[in-house]
């Protein structure tokens, strides 16, 4: 590599670390806290209560949907959800009717076993719920989760960059040496080095599924406008006759991709399905496939399925970063590795920031490197 190449990646490095810093800290914090939202949900008697009893059966969906609607006559069923993680606790938005968004609308959680309503503080009133909403979006909303959502790229780059700053930089050091005798600004750069690369593989896997999760809207608004709405568009037959109930169309749903665990329901109307169809989205068992969606397009007249697809790749990658994200499938032991990576990155971020405030201001770019250099040289010798 050459020298102007190498002052070049420098550059790159050293602004978009500075500028994604103050973000990514908040990010760290936040990001530990809610590594183990579970555990602290438990703590706080902010859980679900899920109990289920053996060998009793789950409501049917409609008696569910009846239930939730008792919450607010003056909303209909939008959307049903079964949580991935505990199967007892069922999900329904109530919207306005005539509406295709979600929005002014409320959800209603039940037990499945029992339709006991779960009543839940609004999130921002919870600890979990208001890291969460500080980590995704700054309290800002849509705008916040796309600057989140660049400050992730840019970390991404940081990190990439940083990679191939370290190469050259490393030649004539021993792997892992901290020269604390040379002062505290060398101290702090082999602490950012070491640090830095010692958690390269999982920053740049969480920056960039971070990233991705930030633009989820986008992801998602693409999907709803592209695939879904061709779908909808090859059975454009008008409703004449009267809907069939949701039991129905989960039935149908779900025997068209035998073995798989029904996980969203869209009525008709929605912004996820047509006029005439129901959209039932299924999901595997497995930690992965969990996450990922197939759809059945089911008449909503006929209680016939139309239509299928699986989801296309970019929605598959969107699903897929969220347990690699917040390292929330493998248990306890991983959520503890998680944490101790996030710590890390948080150091390697402030001593990052320590190096540029103490560079030495009176000397140029080209003559700092040589000073470093030379400082190289010497610990070698």
């Amino acid at each position: 590599m050459t020298p102007a190449s190498l002052r070049g990646w420098r550059l790159v490095h050293r602004w978009t670390s500075l500028i994604c810093s103050v973000n990514l800290l908040i990010l760290c914090v936040t990001g530990l806290i809610l590594v183990f939202h579970h555990e602290i949900q438990h703590l706080m008697g902010e859980e679900l209560d899920t109990t289920r009893t053996e060998g009793q059966a789950h409501l049917p969906l409609q008696s569910l949907v009846d239930i939730a609607r008792k919450a607010d006559p003056a909303l209909v069923p939008k959307l049903f959800s079964v949580d991935p993680d505990d199967a007892g606790a069922n999900y329904i938005y109530l919207g306005a009717p005539g509406l295709r968004d979600f929005e002014d609308g409320r959800w209603v959680v039940l037990n499945a076993q029992t339709g006991a309503n779960q009543v839940l503080k609004p999130p921002e009133e919870t600890l979990t719920g208001f890291l969460l909403k500080l980590h995704v979006d700054l309290f800002t909303g849509f705008p916040g989760q796309m600057f989140v959502g660049v400050m992730g790229i840019l970390f991404v780059v940081s990190t990439v960059s940083g990679l191939v700053v370290y190469g050259p930089f490393m030649k004539k050091l021993a792997f892992g040496l901290l020269r604390f005798g040379r002062g505290p600004r060398i101290a702090n750069i082999d602490l950012h080095n070491l640090f830095g690369v010692a958690t390269l593989t999982w920053a740049f896997v969480v920056g960039l599924t971070g990233a991705i999760l930030s633009f989820s809207p986008l992801i998602v608004s693409y999907w709803q406008n592209t695939e879904l709405t061709a779908m909808a568009a090859r059975h454009a037959e008008p409703m004449t006759g009267t809907p069939i109930s949701i039991d129905q169309a989960a039935q149908a749903g779900q025997a068209a991709f035998p073995g798989k665990d029904l996980a969203f329901i869209a009525y008709p109307g929605n912004n996820y399905s047509s006029d005439r169809h129901f959209s039932v989205m299924v999901r595997g068992h497995t930690e992965l496939t969990k996450r990922l969606l197939s759809v059945a397009l089911v008449d909503a007249e006929t209680g016939k399925v139309v239509e299928t697809a699986d989801t296309p790749w970019y929605m598959t990658v969107l699903l897929l970063s969220g347990p690699f994200h917040f390292g929330d499938y493998g248990g306890l032991p991983l959520q503890i590795l998680w944490a101790l990576f996030t710590i890390v990155t948080g150091v390697v971020t402030v001593t990052g920031f320590i190096v540029w405030v103490k560079r030495p201001r009176s000397r140029t770019a080209g003559a700092e490197e040589r000073s470093i250099s030379g400082s190289k040289a010497g610990s070698k010798a």
